[in-house]
Formats: C-alpha cells, sequence, structure tokens
C-alpha cells in the first residue's frame, strides 16, 4: 500500500526560516517529497514566495507587499527579529521554487494567497510558471481562486483548503473546481471526517508533527501530510531498514 506523500511546510520551516531556498534546500536533505510554500504579488504582478501580504512580522518593516515592487522586495532581509539583519534570508520568486524542485526532483503545492486574490487576472500567469513541473498543485482559502484556475489549466491540480465555517460540509460535492480538500488536523474527527472521505477527494493534513498516533500508521484516506518536520515522515526510508 503507497504511504501518504510529505509536503515540507514552507520548506523544513521546523528548523529553517520559512518559505526560504535555504528551508526549501533542507526539506530535500531530509527526504520529503515535496514543498508547501505561499505565493503574494508584488506591485508589478511578480509572484513571490512569502506567507504574510504584509512585511512587519518577517522583516520588520510596515509596508505591504503589494505596494513594493519586486526590485525593492529583492533588497528585503527577512529572518528571526534579532538576526535579519546581519543573517537574514532574501524572499525567493516562484520561478526560482519552481525551477528548484523541478531540479531536485519534488512535488509542489503553491497556496495561492490575498494579493492573488485580489488580482485574479494574473493567475494565468503563476499557472503558466507553475507549469514547468508535472507534479504539481494549487491550493488556496479562496474557492474563486481555484474556478479561475480550472479556467485557465483544466487538468492543473487545485486543492480548497477548509475550515469549519468556509464549507457547506453537507454538499462537498459543490466544490467540482477542487480536486482535494487540505484541512489542518483537528478536522479529522466526525462529523467531519466520514464527510471527507465520501467526497472522494484527495485528503492531505496539515498541523501534524509526526508524533500523532495517525501519522505513525496512516490510513488509506490520507493522501498527504503537510509538515514542518518532514524528516519524521520518511516512510520510504523506514521501509528500507525494516
Amino acid at each position: 500500500m503507497s504511504k501518504p506523500t510529505v509536503f515540507a511546510h514552507r520548506g523544513a520551516s521546523g528548523i529553517r526560516f520559512e518559505n526560504t531556498m535555504e528551508a526549501f534546500e533542507k526539506a530535500a536533505d531530509l527526504g520529503a517529497d515535496g514543498i508547501e510554500l505561499d505565493v503574494q504579488l508584488t506591485e508589478d504582478g511578480v509572484p513571490i514566495v512569502i506567507h504574510d501580504p504584509e512585511l512587519h512580522r518577517l522583516a520588520g518593516i510596515q509596508r505591504s507587499i503589494s505596494s513594493m515592487t519586486s526590485g525593492e522586495i529583492t533588497k528585503i532581509r527577512v529572518g528571526k527579529r534579532y538576526r535579519r539583519l546581519l543573517q537574514g534570508f532574501r524572499i525567493p520568486t516562484l520561478i526560482e521554487a519552481v525551477l528548484f524542485c523541478e531540479k531536485n526532483n519534488l512535488g509542489l503545492n503553491i497556496e495561492l494567497k490575498e494579493t492573488v486574490s485580489d488580482r485574479p487576472e494574473l493567475i494565468k500567469h503563476i499557472v503558466d510558471i507553475a507549469s514547468i513541473i508535472d507534479d504539481i498543485h494549487i491550493s488556496s482559502f479562496d474557492y474563486s481562486v481555484l474556478e479561475a484556475v480550472k479556467e485557465e489549466s483544466p487538468l492543473m491540480e487545485t486543492a480548497y483548503l477548509i475550515k469549519k465555517k468556509n464549507v457547506d460540509w453537507e454538499n462537498l460535492e459543490q466544490y467540482s473546481c477542487a480536486d482535494g480538500f487540505h484541512m489542518h488536523k483537528r478536522l479529522l474527527k466526525e462529523p467531519f471526517l466520514n464527510k471527507l472521505i465520501l467526497s472522494e477527494k484527495k485528503i492531505r493534513v496539515y498541523g501534524v508533527t509526526g508524533t500523532e498516533p495517525i501519522t505513525i500508521n496512516p490510513p488509506p484516506y490520507i493522501n498527504g501530510w503537510i509538515t514542518d518536520y518532514p524528516d519524521r515522515f520518511n516512510y520510504n526510508k523506514k521501509d528500507q531498514d525494516c
């Protein structure tokens, strides 16, 4: 039986700073099957890899991503508060991350964030970049973004990031533009779990650390884990060691 694929959440963000090339490189070293990352858009429409729509948490700067050009973003350094000035990390572009995954034979989960929802006309550009690699899917908390992705590329795999209150749990079949559902591990219980299984969509779970019993002996309905600690899910290595 195949094991769930393991996506490194923002790279190996448990031990490297999130959404940086260093975090992606570490995830590859640790045996992750793929990378999960976030995409925002700059003022000039360049997709960059960063979670927040503004820079305060990551860079200590009171600026929004959408108010800055890609040239300005290249000069920004992100990192922990007291280290980023001397040991900060640059913000990657989406194309850099895609080419890294292609080179290292990694899958890629691209989560499209708020600034993409605000500028849906640029989704085609993102889809074109993502299509460089085969093992790719695009996710979002905004279902209209997935509709736009499918309009541009019907064969592109998509996943809807769901919560307790952003979906109609009695009619999950209506989300036809989502090939999968991504959710926090807290939703792996009733009354949600059976509805998810009956949807027959791919199920990937985030918020897992590798210490949960379900991750040690995963049930067949789980297609993937999205984790800060990809080395704790190295099923292939475990199988070889047995």
